[in-house]
């Protein structure tokens, strides 16, 4: 099971096992502290979900003109 700082394998949704937060986590991104126990190792249980759909929100690039 994935701890804190790792880095994530698998775009999928994940529980820490210290007081049942659950996360969305993209591939690619660290995995975060617990909010409640920053200090602590958090330990990270992939959950059984299907993700059916998914759409990637880009940031707007800063030379674009506003509306």
């Amino acid at each position: 099971m994935p701890q804190n700082g790792e880095i994530n394998t698998k775009f999928d949704v994940y529980q820490n096992l210290c007081c049942g937060q659950e996360i969305i986590i993209r591939e690619g991104a660290r995995f975060p502290n617990c909010p409640n126990h920053p200090r602590f190792t958090t330990i990270w249980k992939r959950l059984e979900a299907d993700i059916v759909d998914t759409k990637v929100i880009e940031k707007k690039r800063t030379s674009d003109p506003a509306a």
